[in-house]
């Protein structure tokens, strides 16, 4: 049986299966032996998903690799496992917190040590969802993550709140890292508000 592959993706394309693919495959349109083909997405009127100096296939391990390093992320910040939220970081971080009324911290240690102070006596719960990640080149990332957190303080004051991280992403001891965060709030509980800020 002979069959043809898919013409190949521009730059800009990201090259994922779809349940069409899936639908020729199971036809016996494509050999049983042949690797699954690949279709290309466009990534619509938003960031490409990668840059022109960036393969698909770079881009399509970066983004499994970066999805990974922010869940390690949330783990550490709410386990409280402050080496694996380093392990995260580069070592010249920067993670502006002025949103939630906090400072601009510089520097791995600073930044974790700022955490261990202000959520020592805490309970948190952070999710991360729906990462636009833009691959600008095989070892620097943009990312935004909608967000939604929850921290309990010790007199049981509890504050929920939404909003998006903004980050840089960078391959630093070949790995990747987080290199510059900023947390922006569209939603915090009006008790939380008046916690925080005041009002």
């Amino acid at each position: 049986m002979t069959a043809t592959r898919l013409p190949a993706p521009s730059r800009r394309n990201f090259l994922i299966g779809t349940g069409a693919v899936a639908a020729l495959w199971l036809a016996g349109t494509v050999p049983a032996n042949a690797a699954p083909p690949l279709v290309p997405i466009r990534s619509g009127p938003g960031p490409a998903l990668q840059s022109d100096n960036v393969s698909p296939e770079v881009a399509a391990v970066a983004i499994a690799q970066i999805k990974q390093v922010k869940a390690r992320y949330f783990r550490a910040i709410d386990t409280k496992n402050w080496d694996l939220l380093g392990d995260q970081l580069t070592g010249d971080v920067t993670v502006d917190t002025t949103d939630s009324a906090g400072p601009i911290l510089t520097g791995r240690a600073v930044f974790v040590n700022f955490l261990k102070v202000s959520l020592a006596l805490n309970r948190t719960v952070h999710h991360g969802h729906t990462p636009e990640i833009e691959v600008t080149s095989p070892t620097t990332a943009k990312v935004v993550w909608a967000m939604q957190d929850l921290l309990i303080y010790p007199a049981g004051l509890r504050v929920i709140g939404f909003g998006h991280y903004h980050e840089d992403y960078r391959v630093e001891d070949g790995q990747w890292r987080i290199a510059y965060s900023k947390l922006t709030r569209l939603y915090l509980d009006p008790l939380g508000q008046r916690a925080l800020f005041g009002m």
